[in-house]
C-alpha cells in the first residue's frame, strides 16, 4: 500500500529560528571583573527581564516527518536493490554450474525433412500448378482472338464498327485475365502463410509435449543467416525432433 507523509509548515515561523537553552534558565553571569577601561558604572540599579526562549513544536515535527521520510526511502530502495542482486544472483549461480539446459533445432532441416512440410508444399504447388495453367490458357486463346482480329483488320475484311466493336471486347477480355492472375497470386500467397502457421503450431505444439520428458529451459530454432551465429553441435536435437515428429504425423494420418 503506498505511504503518503504530509510535511505541515506553518509560514508564520522562522524556520531560521534557534533553540540555543534546553531549560529555562538563561547561562549564570561570569564572575570573571570587567577590563579597567570599561566605562565607569555608578551605584545604579539595573534590572533586565530574561524572556525565555520559544521552542517552535511546528518545526519540531517537520524535522521527525522529514526524518521519517528519508528511512522509509532508504528502506524501501535498500529492499528492492537486495531483491535484485538476489535474483541476479541466483541466476549466475545456475549459469555458472551449468545447470540451464539449452538444445536448438535446425529449421532448414525441418522446412525439408519435415513430412508435413512435404505434404502441404506438394498440396500448395499443385494448387499453384493448376492455376498458372488455368491463366495462361486463357492467355493463349487471347493471344490467339488478337491476332485473327488484326488480321481481318488488316485485310480490311471488316467494318470500322466491327473492328470497333471486337478491339473493347479484346481489351476487356484482357483486362479479365490481368484481374484473374492477380487474384490467383493473392490466393496462393495467403495459402502459403497458412501453411507457415500450420507449420509452426505443429512444431510449437510437440515441442511442449517433447520438452516434458527432457525439461531444457530454452528450444532454440537455428537457421543459417538468422539470429544465433554460432550453435554448440552437441546441443543439436534436430533429428530426435524430426524422428518423433514424423512418427506422430503419420500416427495421426495414416496411409490410404
Amino acid at each position: 500500500m503506498p505511504i503518503r507523509i504530509f510535511m505541515i509548515i506553518n509560514p508564520g515561523i522562522d524556520m531560521t529560528e534557534e533553540i540555543n537553552y534546553q531549560n529555562d534558565e538563561m547561562p549564570k553571569e561570569s564572575n570573571r571583573p570587567l577590563p579597567t577601561n570599561s566605562y565607569p558604572i555608578e551605584d545604579q540599579e539595573f534590572t533586565m527581564e530574561r524572556e525565555k526562549p520559544k521552542i517552535s513544536w511546528q518545526l519540531i515535527l517537520n524535522i521527525i516527518l522529514l526524518i521519517g521520510l528519508v528511512v522509509i526511502y532508504f528502506l524501501f530502495f535498500t529492499e528492492k536493490g537486495k531483491n535484485q542482486s538476489t535474483t541476479m544472483a541466483q541466476t549466475m549461480v545456475k549459469a555458472n554450474k551449468g545447470s540451464i539446459a539449452v538444445a536448438f533445432v535446425n529449421n532448414d532441416s525441418l522446412l525439408v525433412n519435415y513430412d508435413l512440410v512435404k505434404k502441404l508444399k506438394k498440396e500448395l504447388q499443385a494448387k499453384g500448378d493448376r492455376l498458372t495453367a488455368e491463366v495462361t490458357n486463357k492467355q493463349k486463346a487471347f493471344d490467339k482472338d488478337a491476332a485473327y482480329f488484326q488480321d481481318q483488320v488488316q485485310k480490311k475484311a471488316i467494318s470500322d464498327q466491327s473492328a470497333q466493336e471486337i478491339y473493347s471486347n479484346l481489351t476487356q477480355n484482357q483486362q479479365k485475365i490481368y484481374d484473374l492472375r492477380d487474384r490467383y497470386a493473392s490466393e496462393l500467397q495467403k495459402d502459403e502463410q497458412d501453411m507457415n502457421v500450420a507449420l509452426l503450431d505443429s512444431v510449437m505444439n510437440f515441442l511442449k509435449r517433447y520438452n516434458s520428458k527432457y525439461k531444457f529451459d530454452y528450444i532454440l530454432g537455428f537457421n543459417k543467416g538468422g539470429n544465433i551465429l554460432y550453435a554448440n553441435d552437441t546441443l543439436d536435437i534436430t533429428n530426435d525432433v524430426l524422428k518423433e515428429l514424423n512418427r506422430e504425423y503419420h500416427e495421426t494420418h495414416p496411409a490410404k
